[in-house]
C-alpha cells in the first residue's frame, strides 16, 4: 500500500514539473513574441530637442538603439522627424505645434523646455520624454505613477553625492564650490536645490551666480571667479551647456579646476565629469516609447528615474592648471580626453 502511494505521489510530482517546465516555456516565449511584435501601425515619430550638444545626440542615439533593441524597424514600424529649437526658447513651443499639425503620432522630447511645452500643447499625443533632470518637477505628474495620461518618460537627477564624494576623495583640499545657474530654468533651479542639499551632507559650500542669457555668462562666470572659490563645479541645465566655453575660459583665467555633469562639457574643457549615462537613458526611453507603439496605455506605464553615470577625465584640462589627477581616479574613468603617458 505504502509503495503504490509512493508511485501516485511521485507520478504527480512528475506531472507537476513538467506541467512547471512547459508554463515557464509558454512564458518566455510570450513575452519574447511580446518584445518582437511589430507596432500596429507605422508610427510617425517627432524627436523634439532644444539645443544641439554632444548630450543630446548621445541621448537621441541611444532612443534609435532601443527601438532598435524593441525589435521594431525604421520605415516599417516609424519613421522619425527631428526638429531643434538651436537653444531659442521662443521656437520650443513653435516646434510642438509644427509636430502635433504634422500628425505626430508621439513626441520624444529631449530637455525641461521641450518637455513643458509639450505637456501644454500636445495633451492628445503620446510623450515620453528623457534629458530631463526630473520629469516630476517638470510638471509631468505628481508621481512615478500619478502623472498625465498621455506622458511617461526618464529623469536623471545630475549624480551630486557622487561627484561630491569624488572629489572630496580625490581633491581634499577643496572646500568651498561655485556654479552659475539660469532662474529661468527650471532643471537648473531644481539642480541647485538637490545640490544644496547633498553639499550641506558631504561637508561643502558652494557659491551660485546667476545668468539669464548667454550674453550673460561671460560677465557672471568672471564674477562667480572672484567669490574665492577652490574650483567649479558646473550644475547642468540647457544654457550653461550652450555657453560652457565662457566658464571653462574665466576658470582657466583663475586657475580653477572645473568639474561638471554633462559628457560635452569634458570636452570642452571640464577636468572631471560625472555624467548621467544619456545614450542608456535614451534606450530606456525607448522602451517605454515601444510599449506604448503595441498598444499600452502611457497613463499606466510608471515615471522612471534612472541612476547609469559614466566618469570622464580630461586629462589636457589637469595638465593646464599643472594638477596630476590620482592614478586610481584615471583607472576608474569610462572615457578619457588627452594624453594619458604619466596619469596611470
Amino acid at each position: 500500500m505504502l509503495n503504490a502511494f509512493r508511485r501516485v505521489a511521485l507520478g504527480i510530482a512528475v506531472v507537476a514539473a513538467a506541467s512547471l517546465i512547459l508554463l515557464l516555456s509558454d512564458l518566455q516565449h510570450r513575452e519574447r513574441a511580446g518584445r518582437l511584435a511589430i507596432a500596429k501601425h507605422k508610427w510617425k515619430l517627432y524627436f523634439v530637442q532644444y539645443n544641439d550638444v554632444i548630450d543630446v545626440k548621445d541621448a537621441e542615439a541611444g532612443v534609435i538603439k532601443g527601438l532598435h533593441e524593441s525589435g521594431l524597424v525604421d520605415g516599417r514600424d516609424y519613421q522619425i522627424k527631428i526638429l531643434n529649437a538651436q537653444g531659442d526658447m521662443a521656437t520650443v513651443s513653435a516646434l510642438i505645434d509644427a509636430a502635433v499639425t504634422g500628425g505626430a503620432d508621439m513626441l520624444i522630447t529631449f530637455s525641461t523646455p521641450t518637455l513643458q511645452a509639450a505637456l501644454r500643447r500636445a495633451q492628445n499625443v503620446p510623450v515620453v520624454y528623457n534629458y530631463v533632470s526630473s520629469g516630476l518637477k517638470a510638471g509631468a505628474g505628481k508621481s512615478n505613477t500619478d502623472h498625465a495620461p498621455n506622458v511617461t518618460g526618464v529623469s536623471l537627477l545630475p549624480a551630486n553625492d557622487e561627484a561630491l564624494a569624488l572629489i572630496k576623495a580625490n581633491f581634499p583640499s577643496i572646500h568651498r564650490l561655485g556654479t552659475l545657474y539660469c532662474p529661468a530654468e527650471t532643471n537648473m533651479v531644481n539642480a541647485k536645490i538637490a545640490l544644496d542639499e547633498s553639499a550641506k551632507r558631504a561637508g561643502f559650500e558652494v557659491v551660485y551666480v546667476p545668468a539669464e542669457t548667454a550674453t550673460d555668462v561671460p560677465n557672471a562666470a568672471a564674477a562667480l571667479m572672484s567669490h574665492d572659490i577652490d574650483a567649479v563645479l558646473q550644475i547642468p541645465g540647457n544654457l550653461t551647456a550652450s555657453a560652457f566655453g565662457s566658464i571653462g575660459e574665466a576658470a582657466r583665467s583663475s586657475h580653477l579646476p572645473v568639474f561638471a555633469f554633462q559628457k560635452s562639457q569634458a570636452i570642452g574643457g571640464a577636468m572631471v565629469v560625472v555624467a548621467r549615462d544619456y545614450k542608456d537613458s535614451g534606450r530606456h526611453a525607448a522602451f517605454l516609447a515601444a510599449r506604448i507603439m503595441r498598444g499600452e496605455n502611457p497613463k499606466k506605464i510608471p515615471l522612471e528615474d534612472f541612476a547609469g553615470t559614466s566618469l570622464i577625465v580630461n586629462l589636457d584640462a589637469a595638465r593646464a592648471l599643472n594638477i596630476t589627477l590620482p592614478p586610481p581616479l584615471v583607472r576608474s574613468a569610462k572615457e578619457i580626453i588627452g594624453e594619458t603617458s604619466g596619469n596611470r
